[in-house]
């Protein structure tokens, strides 16, 4: 931006000199003020002053030229409205084709690009400025924000090139340490994701031998730590039913028990009661076989 300031601020001291000539003979008209006004904000750096007075002075038709249109541009692009700042390239571009400023608005609108987020059309700009200006100034500038780009897109092989392009090949430019800044980072991000890389390939690694080592164990019969616990909680549940089925059948038995008893208990005075019948009729019977003993005899 600073070289672009540079040649801008010639053309602006030859207009700020023709309009202290015309000041000298006459009073200044509003459109030379508003232009005077938002020149003065600029080299102040009071960059959104100066938008405002240099909209205000491409108002009157004497003020629409391409000096003042490319100081508003410089003005948005460091005011950081790169909207804005496109815009007015386009419309530059149509009205002065043939224009001194032509190079610096191509760049101007490659880097609002980067600015706005379209990495892709940014590329493709500030590609066509590199190729139609390989001795301009902003070259290495141009190649930085390239190399940007990519570096914004995780194209950081790409971008390697061309930061490195900039530290070599133009070692005392002001993108020159900003270039290598990003060259140290590429570098320490290709480490972290060698790094990740090997975690996750150990990773990947233990995860397949504790898997294999658990079928093998499996294949084997030995239980591991989750399966015997596993099966202890089952013998367990097991034992539980057992002990309640055992506790079941220990009170039908003593439920049969007492039943049996009872029967046993029955059977015993029916059998007592048989043996007195018996008894009786026995006695009965050998009185009966004496009487007809005794009446055989009488007989006789």
């Amino acid at each position: 931006m600073k070289k672009m300031k540079k040649f801008f601020v010639f053309a602006l001291l030859i207009l700020m000199s023709a309009n202290f000539g015309f000041t000298q003979t006459s009073t200044q008209s509003p459109s030379v003020t508003a232009f005077v006004q938002g020149a003065k904000a600029f080299s102040a750096g009071e960059w959104t002053s100066s938008i405002f007075l240099l909209r205000k002075a491409l108002s009157y038709p004497e003020n629409f030229n391409q000096d003042t249109w490319y100081m508003l541009i410089t003005a948005e692009m460091y005011a950081g409205e790169y909207k804005n700042a496109f815009q007015d390239c386009e419309t530059f571009t149509q009205n002065f084709p043939e224009s001194p400023y032509d190079s610096y608005v191509l760049y101007h609108r490659g880097r609002a690009l980067f600015c706005m987020g379209e990495y892709e059309k940014s590329v493709l700009v500030l590609s066509d400025f590199c190729h139609q200006f390989p001795e301009h100034e902003m070259y290495p500038s141009a190649l930085y924000w390239i190399a940007e780009s990519f570096f914004a897109a995780y194209n950081y092989e790409d971008a390697e090139l061309l930061y490195s392009a900039v530290v070599n090949d133009y070692p005392d430019d002001a993108k020159a340490d900003s270039a290598q800044y990003r060259l140290e980072t590429i570098k320490q991000a290709g480490r972290e994701e060698k790094l990740l890389y090997l975690l996750k390939e150990t990773g990947e690694e233990y995860l397949a031998a504790k898997e294999e080592y658990e079928r093998q164990l499996r294949l084997s019969g030995i239980e591991t730590t989750s399966d015997a616990r596993r099966r202890i909680l089952d013998l367990q549940r097991e034992n539980s039913d057992n002990e309640r089925r055992i506790l079941e059948l220990e009170h039908e038995v003593a439920s049969l028990q007492e039943k049996l008893n009872g029967e046993v208990a029955k059977n015993s005075d029916v059998k007592k009661d048989t043996n007195f019948l018996l008894l009786d009729l026995k006695r009965k019977a050998a009185e009966t076989q004496k009487l007809l003993n005794e009446k055989s005899r009488e007989e006789m």
